[in-house]
C-alpha cells in the first residue's frame, strides 16, 4: 500500500489491482482484507449490497473479484464523495452502484427481499463508549445508526436463505447473535481474529442466514501477525494476491 501527501490519499491495493481515495489519515486495516476472504454466498450474478460502504474498499474488492454488481450504500456525505470517485478510478460504473442514504431507510429505496448478500461492517461502539465531551466517529459509533438498525435492514433486505456477512467486535458477539435471532438470521460461520498468538480476539467474522437454522460452525483462529509484529504467512498472501 502507498499513498500521497495530499488532504486525501491514493492508496494501491493488491498489488495495484485495487485503487482508491482516502480521506487523510484513514487506513484499511487486515481486518477488512481477512473479512473479504471470508465472505460467503457471493457468486457471478448475486444480487449484493454493503450497508455503510464508506469509501468503497469492499464493494469494489467484491465486485472486482466476483464480477457481480454491488450496491454501496453510505450516509456520510464526503466519504461518499470518495466513493463515487473510487468507483470511476477503478472503472467499476458498471458494476458498482453508489447510493447516498441511511441504512434506516432501506424500505423506502428497495423491495423487500431484493437481495442475494448483505455486506456489512457496523460502527463497533455503542453510543455510550463515547467520552463526555468527545466528538466521534461515526464510522466507530453509533450515532445514527444502531446495530439493530443495520440487522433490521439486512433481514428486510435479504431474501430468504440469503447471505449476511459481518465484520464486528468480539465483546458484543452475545449481543449480535440475541440480536440476530430477532431479525429471523441465524449464525452458520464465525470466525475469531486474533492480533498475536497470545493476545485475545478482537474482532469476529459472522455469516448469517435469514429464515435459515444452520448449524454454527466456528472455523480455526485466524492469527494476523506473529508475535515480531510481522504479518503471519497466510496473511501476508492474502494482502498480495486475494483480487
Amino acid at each position: 500500500m502507498k499513498g500521497s501527501s495530499d488532504k486525501r490519499s491514493l492508496i494501491d491495493f493488491f498489488r495495484g489491482k485495487l485503487r482508491l481515495y482516502q480521506a487523510k489519515g484513514c487506513k484499511i486495516s487486515v481486518d477488512k482484507v481477512i473479512f473479504l476472504s471470508k465472505i460467503k454466498g457471493v457468486k457471478k450474478h448475486s444480487r449484493v449490497i454493503e450497508l455503510g460502504a464508506g469509501t468503497g474498499f469492499l464493494s469494489l474488492s467484491v465486485a472486482k473479484r466476483f464480477g457481480t454488481q454491488v450496491v454501496a450504500l453510505e450516509l456520510d456525505s464526503e466519504a461518499y464523495r470518495l466513493l463515487e470517485e473510487n468507483v470511476k478510478l477503478n472503472s467499476l460504473e458498471d458494476k458498482v452502484n453508489p447510493i447516498l442514504a441511511n441504512v434506516k431507510e432501506v424500505r423506502n429505496i428497495f423491495p423487500r427481499g431484493a437481495f442475494d448478500v448483505v455486506i456489512t461492517n457496523p460502527p463497533f461502539y455503542r453510543r455510550e463508549f463515547a467520552a463526555p465531551g468527545e466528538r466521534p466517529d461515526p464510522a466507530e459509533v453509533e450515532l445514527f445508526g444502531s446495530l439493530e438498525d443495520f440487522l433490521s435492514a439486512a433481514s428486510y433486505l435479504l431474501k430468504d436463505s440469503g447471505y449476511l456477512n459481518l465484520l464486528f467486535p468480539s465483546f458484543r458477539l452475545q449481543e449480535l447473535f440475541i440480536k440476530l435471532s430477532n431479525y429471523n438470521l441465524a449464525p452458520s460461520d464465525l470466525w475469531i481474529l486474533y492480533p498475536t498468538p497470545k493476545k485475545g480476539g478482537k474482532l469476529s467474522v459472522v455469516v448469517a442466514r435469514r429464515n435459515l437454522k444452520p448449524d454454527l460452525r466456528v472455523h480455526p483462529a485466524v492469527i494476523l501477525n506473529s508475535e515480531d509484529g510481522t504479518y503471519m504467512p497466510d496473511v501476508a498472501e492474502l494482502l498480495e494476491g486475494w483480487l
